[in-house]
């Protein structure tokens, strides 16, 4: 990884408020210009080059303005710029649906006579987006489709506002923060009183949850975490809810999620029911023997009965790290030491260019903010620049507080358009703890999806994918931060860090395992609410998940409010979220395909090339069957619920 040489690049545009204003309204009035153009076509001059070429460039010109708005609006420091985002992406919206209930441009499409299959997979994709729209509704109901798409989008966008800029923090005398290692005590924010001061980005929460001796502390601290969407967000969500109930009815199907998961890998609610039944078949006994051996750790530590050593949900993670601790000889802290940070970005930098035959390169462009860092990524073999990324790796303030990966900008063959990926994180800047470095390698899963991708056309670059597998790759690159002969490169960029050999490799595993059955029982859960909220006969949010929770072994927790803090289901995932498991299944089938050796860089290639470079342009259970030469099985999906 070396500084790039001077080279023209496509980078993200760095707006301010009124630059932003002005390209959002360039992008949109080239595109109805352009448009214009495919409307007056006359049907006898239909070919895939008038209409689908066409129809791609537009897309370009839209994703050019609209693809740094949507980070922008989440990564900004400047409010005013987050502030035009949320109008600008409104608007995108609005134009979005007017474009897929124009008529004759359905018509103009469906005319097309595709020559080759990446013309019939766009035909195809176009012709779904016109019908998912109302194309075909009555001019009433389209009409009133128009109306929910914009009111959701703008709800959406203030559900992640009320999150990304809450200014709640919480306070902690001394005493609430016993069991908290001094490195943290250190970097966190004091009172005049010396109590620590803290708000809900990941670096403070986590830690504080896994640590912190004082019960009653980490309840405080669990509760507050649970209402960070305040009240406000519970509003929207119900109302995000039923006017998807409302989408329903206009096609006059049964529920959204019918909508929804005809587009996707399931095909149907009916088919992510059964599945979701298999995992609750599986996890239920897994995640009770969990609590079981958490309790008895708990009543071990703590000298209480049993029977008074009821497992909170804010003694899991706390209890889990201890046992864990003690039982593994794995502490999640001291891991920070095996993996400083920029010195672990650097490690993955280097197992992906040896796994897909790329090289990374820093180059110096212009940022949002001196935190992000830049990179050319070019192909090693030929030295074809295949593109770019950005890396905004630490929190601030109002800045988004998870982990996730931007498709930026999209790849074009038959443009010569090189694609740019984003991976936005808030990590320590000290050092990893290993979730945090399994993190870091699911996000950048998503940001090769984008940067590999070789589609002929735009639309169908990268993580383009059916929702319900767009995970896959990147759960699948996950297992890199387990295996002996991926960390065991590390040594090369820290040779003043501990070693990380095969006994603590073996160890990570080991403990990675124990609470497998409590964390596949939460996702269950998020997952059997989503359907639910996305069911013929949807609840009130809170209601639900209070009767939802409730019937969990560990029940619902007075006082929290956690639907107004699921952002997943408030945006894209709806009646999706199945999807992480359903994924998760492809994910731990693809890895088998590497045999026992995660570093086999012939299977990287070929992964690379029939997977990641693919994006859209075919179905992915086609990819992935032509990947592993047979059917997905969920054997070992179903071996890690175990604990296998």
């Amino acid at each position: 990884m070396t500084e790039a040489t001077i080279e023209a690049r496509a980078t993200v545009p760095i707006y301010d408020a009124a630059a932003l204003n002005a390209a959002a309204e360039d992008a949109l009035s080239e595109a109805r210009r352009r448009l214009a153009v495919i409307e007056r076509l006359p049907l006898e001059a239909v070919t895939p080059e008038s209409v689908l070429d066409a129809w791609d460039g537009i897309a370009m010109t839209i994703e050019d303005a609209y693809g740094a708005i949507s980070l922008l609006n989440s990564v900004h420091p400047d409010a005013s710029v987050r502030d035009a985002g949320d109008r600008a992406l409104i608007e995108e919206s609005v134009f979005m649906t007017e474009l897929f209930q124009n008529e004759q441009l359905y018509e103009r499409v469906r005319r097309v006579v595709p020559r080759t299959n990446a013309q019939k997979q766009l035909q195809k994709d176009l012709l779904e987006a016109f019908e998912d729209s109302g194309v075909s509704l009555p001019a009433e109901k389209r009409d009133r489709f128009k109306a929910i798409s914009e009111r959701i989008t703008e709800l959406a966008q203030e559900f992640s506002k009320n999150i990304r800029e809450n200014k709640t923090v919480v306070t902690f005398t001394p005493e609430e923060c016993e069991g908290l290692p001094q490195s943290y005590l250190d970097r966190v924010p004091r009172d005049e009183r010396g109590n620590i001061v803290v708000g809900f980005d990941y670096p403070d929460y986590v830690p504080f949850m896994s640590n912190a001796s004082n019960a009653e502390a980490r309840k405080r601290y669990y509760v507050a975490n649970m209402n960070r969407g305040t009240d406000r967000n519970l509003e929207i969500l119900d109302e995000i809810v039923a006017m998807r109930k409302e989408i329903a009815d206009l096609y006059e199907v049964p529920s959204f999620a019918h909508y929804v998961t005809k587009r996707r890998m399931v095909e149907n609610p009916e088919t992510v029911s059964r599945f979701l039944d298999e995992v609750k078949n599986g996890v239920t006994e897994a995640e009770l023997s969990d609590l079981r051996q958490l309790a008895a750790f708990k009543a071990e530590l703590t000298g209480a009965p049993i029977e008074q050593s009821r497992i909170e949900r804010w003694d899991v993670v706390y209890y889990r790290e201890r046992l864990r601790e003690q039982r593994y000889a794995v502490d999640q802290e001291a891991l920070r030491h095996y993996l400083p940070t920029l010195p672990t970005l650097h490690w993955m930098l280097d197992i992906t260019e040896r796994l897909y035959g790329i090289s990374f390169s820093a180059a110096t462009v212009p940022v949002w903010h001196d935190d992000v860092i830049y990179y050319d990524v070019d192909d090693a073999a030929t030295g074809e620049r295949l593109g770019g990324i950005y890396l905004d790796l630490y929190p601030r303030a109002d800045k988004y507080k998870h982990a996730a990966a931007w498709p930026v900008r999209g790849v074009s063959r038959k443009a010569g358009r090189k694609p740019i990926s984003v991976l936005v994180t808030n990590f320590d800047r000290v050092g990893l703890t290993h979730s945090e470095l399994e993190t870091l390698l699911h996000e950048f899963g998503h940001v090769m999806h984008g940067v590999l991708s070789q589609t002929e056309y735009n639309q169908h670059s990268g993580t383009s994918v059916e929702r319900d597998f767009v995970e896959a790759p990147s759960q699948m690159y996950e297992e890199w931060a387990s295996r002996t002969e991926s960390l065991a490169l590390m040594r090369n960029h820290c040779t003043t860090c501990p070693m990380i050999d095969e006994s603590l490799v073996q160890r990570i595993r080991a403990a990675k395992k124990f609470g497998a059955g409590i964390d596949y029982g939460r996702q269950l859960l998020y997952a059997s609410f989503d359907m639910a909220l996305s069911g013929e006969q949807p609840r009130k949010s809170i209601e639900l998940w209070r009767e939802m929770e409730g019937a969990t072994p560990m029940g619902y927790v007075d006082g929290t409010s956690f639907p107004g803090t699921f952002e997943h289901i408030a945006s894209g995932y709806a009646a999706g979220y199945y999807g992480y498991m359903w994924a998760k299944v492809i994910a731990l089938d693809l890895i088998s395909a590497f045999g026992s050796n995660v570093m086999n860089e012939a299977t990287g290639r070929r992964f690379r090339e029939l997977i990641l470079s693919r994006g859209s342009e075919e179905p992915a259970r086609d990819l992935v069957e032509r990947f592993l030469g047979r059917p997905v099985s969920s054997d070992a999906f179903f071996a890690e619920i175990r604990g296998e």
